[in-house]
């Protein structure tokens, strides 16, 4: 079997971290940023590093824990709490863990710390667990030493569990308890919770005694403010040094500003895209999803609505991420051709409701009127839905009655970088759990499940090429566009965006004078 190799690169990787080599996590610098203050766009659910997995919770949760192994930029597992690792067999991943690393409390770091972390994502309440869930079996070997087993062979565990598992102090835990622990935290990382005024803003202040060194901030805020002009008026006005999802219409005034400069990501890292409720009539007709691919001008979205921040798309997975086929280009905008299928087809007066969820989706009111519009040019009439999220997501998650009550079209994201083909596999296999479209393809899912059990990384990206190819063909998504990920940065301060929108203070550096 070939597991093996995975497991000799990442003990490589480990055995960096030891050495001082390339692919070692560098001490921090002792800098002197004062306070940062993030407006972000909402306020967490928990901060129990234990519960959640979605990114605004991990970029929280990076400041105030450490992960069991992180992801560098360029999205490379890389040696956190765990200084290296290995894979006993098929099913068992050892990681030795840091010694020496003392909890913001004064408890001791041990392998026990790793295990009641995994053990608490698994309560029925926990956003985590689906993530987590991969570990079946935990076997503490010593208090460096833990053994993590998966219940089938993964080869995607690294890239599942690093930024995902962040130890929390069990003794204070067991002791205050879960609800306790949620509003009051205990981690290894940089800062230390302070306070948390909900809706409003959380304040961490620095850890001295971090095992990394001196952290660069004396404080950080996270400051929820859902309103995206509002957030970029707070960092132009200097009252925040980051302003977190900035829509385009909002860059001119950035730029013209004096006071900051905008940041984005390379690539999207927030696809947008319309499932296609793959088993509705007429929908379950392959010539009238093409028909509605070929009406819609991803360009002049991306032109117009996105002012160039961004790329259209004609795959599941956007540009950047392992699962991107480079040699499938989007659909041409083509009403001619998205009529003669029509036709072909023989349909013609098609009604349809193309459904929306308000502040989820950027710009959802302008995406669904341009949408409806090309497709109004076509032929087809739109009936536009937009909806709050709690509303929606009913809909979206009504797997017992099959979703009946959404949209024919309905406008979604997910988040991509390093785990977007885990994402994709979600909502593409109809076995997962994300499959809102019922999108079906027995071959589709037999190369999931063989990309999953697969170490061999030629036959795993062959895999993803051959599933980009065959959702291409099958069309089970409108297929839309994949957004830069953009933000208001102060102009105090320097930063590179990454393309998984994570972001951490230690990352930051004061620009100079």
């Amino acid at each position: 079997m070939s597991y093996p190799v995975v497991g000799r690169r990442a003990m490589t990787l480990g055995l960096a971290a030891l050495a001082g080599l390339p692919g070692s996590p560098a001490r921090a610098v002792a800098g002197n940023l004062g306070t940062v203050t993030m407006a972000t766009a909402v306020d967490l659910q928990t901060l129990d590093g234990s519960q959640n997995v979605t990114t605004y919770h991990r970029i929280f949760f990076k400041h105030l824990y450490d992960p069991l192994i992180t992801l560098d930029p360029s999205f490379t597992i890389q040696p956190a709490l765990a200084e290296r690792w290995e894979q006993v067999d098929a099913l068992t991943w050892r990681f030795h863990l840091r010694k020496g690393v003392t909890f913001q409390n004064g408890e001791p770091f041990t392998a026990d710390a790793v295990r009641f972390t995994l053990e608490q994502s698994r309560r029925p309440t926990a956003q985590s667990r689906s993530t987590l869930g991969i570990v079946k079996d935990i076997h503490v070997v010593d208090d460096s030493t833990i053994d993590l087993i998966t219940g089938a062979p993964l080869a995607n565990t690294l890239n599942q569990l690093a930024d995902t598992v962040w130890p929390v102090a069990p003794g204070y835990y067991a002791r205050v308890g879960p609800e306790e622990f949620s509003r009051s935290p205990v981690g290894t990382g940089p800062y230390k919770f302070d306070s948390w005024r909900r809706g409003d803003r959380i304040t961490l202040v620095r850890h001295d005694g971090w095992w990394k060194g001196t952290p660069k901030a004396d404080k950080v805020v996270f400051w929820a403010v859902p309103e995206a002009s509002t957030r970029v008026a707070c960092v132009l006005s200097g009252e925040a040094d980051i302003a977190w999802q900035v829509p385009p219409i909002q860059t001119t005034r950035i730029k013209n500003s004096g006071n900051a400069a905008v940041g984005a990501s390379t690539a999207g890292v927030q696809p947008i895209f319309g499932g296609i409720i793959y088993d509705r009539p007429p929908f379950n007709d392959l010539r009238v999803r093409q028909a509605l691919n070929y009406a819609v001008n991803r360009q002049a979205i991306v032109d117009r609505l996105l002012l160039g921040y961004g790329k259209p798309m004609g795959q599941f997975s956007p540009t950047g991420t392992v699962s991107y086929n480079p040699d499938i280009a989007p659909f041409p905008y083509d009403p001619d051709k998205a009529r003669a299928l029509l036709k072909e087809a023989g349909i013609s007066g098609l009604k349809m409701t193309l459904e929306a969820p308000i502040g989820i989706v950027p710009q959802a009111s302008e995406l669904c009127q341009v949408i409806a519009r090309n497709l109004g040019q076509v032929g087809i009439e739109v009936r536009v839905q937009l909806d709050e999220y709690p509303v929606f997501a009913k809909r979206l998650y009504d797997f017992p009655e099959h979703q009946k009550e959404l949209g024919d079209v309905f406008l979604m994201y997910y988040k991509a970088g390093p785990t977007a083909a885990y994402t994709v596999s979600e909502m593409t296999d109809s076995a997962q759990g994300w499959d809102w479209s019922h999108y079906l393809n027995p071959k589709v899912d037999a190369l999931w499940q063989q990309w999953q059990a697969e170490f061999d990384e030629n036959r795993r990206k062959s895999y993803l090429m051959q599933i980009e190819q065959i959702g291409r063909d099958d069309v089970p998504w409108l297929f839309l566009h994949e957004p830069q990920s953009l933000w208001g940065v102060a102009n105090r301060l320097s930063w590179t965006p990454r393309n998984d929108d994570m972001i951490h203070a230690e990352d930051l550096s004061l620009r100079p004078a």
